[in-house]
């Protein structure tokens, strides 16, 4: 399939599956709360109804995870986990870090951005709704804590793929850094409200997020407090549905379908692929590097002879997005405890670090022997941190952060290489704050 036509059979899929996920939110939350003598008339006031904010509220949260797939394949195809293996010209240039500011095409990242800052959009505006209808109550209501923490994801997420971006629309070009900083704040409204409305799943996905964003502005004891602050067993995921077929990872880096991506080259020789020629193939997995043992939390699947569909790579399959139904976790008390252990290893705290990544290590689904923090130096925690954020975070969206925050993109993947998206084509050419500002960025290897 050619790249035009599979944007086409993409574009009109997440179409239907808006419309359809709008249909559903509505007929779950609202009942008869739509039922008008001519729909036609249904317009943008209709919407204060509050019968129907929540709707409102659920639509916000459904456009970012509507494109939350799309920027973490794009993302890892930049990275050192995932490789292209399409035969698509725009996947080769994310995957060979070619891109660069002001690329003269779409490149198909420049979709994933625009996404990001319309999902971000959406929830701005249900939000000055919510205040209008629901006055003094909006600062209590778990819906507008529900549409504050969705904001802050979106510059979050957009921070750690893309170099820069407008902080509010039609704004002038911002660093990802800046974007850091504006989540946190958002965070910081939606983690209030959360806590004013009693919600504890709320603000445990606020509070993630801003132990995330905080980490990733430097503002590390704060990043630490946030990560101790999330609930024990927290897990949000990204869900998607069997007849939507929108789960990117799913429908493109698994084996019984698309094949256009799989794990890269470097880790091939990690995979135990003696079991190959059996028809099904069992499922392989990446070895852990420190016992030689499989990890159960990178899940491979080659079968003899498999290539991708440029027909020339041999194909390792992400088994973890088995099919377009695979949730995806967005975040989880599990990256808590490898952000507590990067603080500590900041500190200097070996002692706690180690044990803090052993917390993940030593339970399901890794069930992996326990680090031993005797003797060991600053590096050598270091290298087990970004082995331990590798597998527990595997083609979640965060290694090619990793790399480039960490300044590894040259020792992993070469020189001369983009360190991050750049900023959408569509941006550069319609915001009138930015065009004609040449860009500043990606940093390159």
């Amino acid at each position: 399939m050619s790249i035009t036509s599979k944007r086409w059979v993409r574009a009109r899929r997440v179409a239907l599956h808006v419309l359809a996920g709008a249909a559903t939110f509505l007929a779950l939350s609202c009942k008869d709360a739509l039922k008008v003598e001519d729909p036609q008339t249904f317009s943008n006031e209709d919407l204060n109804d509050p019968a129907i904010l929540s709707a409102v509220a659920n639509g916000v949260e459904g456009a970012f995870q509507q494109i939350f797939d799309d920027v973490l394949v794009y993302t890892e195809l930049m990275s050192d986990e995932i490789e292209d293996t399409s035969t698509w010209l725009p996947w080769s240039d994310m995957s060979n870090g070619r891109v660069r500011g002001d690329w003269p095409t779409a490149g198909d990242f420049s979709g994933a951005q625009n996404g990001l800052l319309r999902a971000r959009y959406a929830a701005r505006n249900a939000a000055a709704r919510f205040t209008k209808v629901l006055g003094a109550d909006a600062s209590k209501s778990k819906i507008m804590a529900q549409v504050k923490t969705i904001e802050g994801w979106t510059d979050l997420i957009n921070g750690m793929s893309f170099c820069e971006s407008p902080l509010d629309s039609a704004g002038p070009r911002a660093a990802d850094t800046e974007l850091y900083k504006q989540a946190v704040k958002e965070f910081t409204d939606a983690l209030a409200i959360a806590t004013a409305a009693g919600d504890v799943a709320w603000a445990d996905f606020a509070r993630a997020g801003r132990a995330r964003a905080n980490l990733l502005a430097g503002n590390f004891d704060a990043a630490l407090a946030d990560a101790q602050g999330v609930s024990a067993g927290f897990l949000k995921q990204a869900q998607y549905s069997t007849t939507s077929q929108t789960s990117f990872p799913g429908n493109q880096f698994h084996q019984n379908r698309n094949r256009s991506g799989g794990l890269r080259r470097t880790f091939w020789a990690m995979v135990d692929t003696t079991n190959n020629n059996l028809s099904p193939t069992p499922t392989q997995y990446v070895k852990d590097p420190w016992t030689g043992q499989g990890d159960p939390r990178m899940a491979v699947l080659h079968p003899r002879g498999r290539l991708g569909v440029n027909n020339s790579t041999p194909h390792y399959s992400i088994e973890k997005y088995k099919d377009y139904a695979s949730p995806i976790t967005i975040t989880s008390k599990r990256e808590m405890n490898l952000i507590e252990a990067e603080v500590y290893w900041r500190k200097a705290d070996l002692t706690n670090a180690i044990a803090a990544l052993n917390r993940n290590r030593t339970t399901a689904p890794a069930n992996l022997p326990a680090f031993d923090a005797t003797g060991l130096t600053s590096q050598d925690v270091f290298d087990r941190l970004l082995s331990e954020r590798m597998a527990e975070l595997f083609v979640e969206g965060h290694r090619m952060t990793d790399l480039d925050r960490f300044n590894l993109v040259t020792q992993r993947l070469g020189p001369g290489r983009a360190r991050k998206l750049p900023l959408s084509r569509d941006e550069t050419l319609n915001n009138p704050n930015i065009f004609g500002h040449p860009a500043q960025c990606p940093a390159i290897s």
